[in-house]
């Protein structure tokens, strides 16, 4: 029932050579088209025009994803929102 026979052996060695050359054929392929890519970006039929950069986000508040910057503290050295609540110590530069 699972006997080996030389053309069974023969057939995996086959397969697993072919399946080998296969993926040495595409990685070659994938690495040719990125290296393309670096060098004459305008030719690359995968990069699209890029959108002009947007003006940076005002500082004042958390931007549209909910994402804010945030600014350490002199006093405590501890990083809190822009606009942020005090740490209670003395001169601290935050109100709040």
């Amino acid at each position: 029932m699972f006997g080996f026979s030389l053309f069974k052996i023969i057939f995996t060695i086959v397969v697993v050579v072919v399946v080998w050359n296969a993926f040495k054929y595409f990685s070659r392929i994938q690495d040719q088209r990125e290296q393309n890519a670096r060098v004459n970006p305008r030719k690359s039929k995968t990069r699209e025009r890029a959108a002009p950069p947007a003006a940076p986000p005002a500082d004042t508040g958390p931007s549209a994803d909910g994402i804010e910057d945030m600014v350490e503290c002199k006093v405590c050295h501890a990083y809190v929102t822009r606009g942020g609540n005090s740490c209670g110590k003395d001169n601290c530069p935050f109100q709040g």
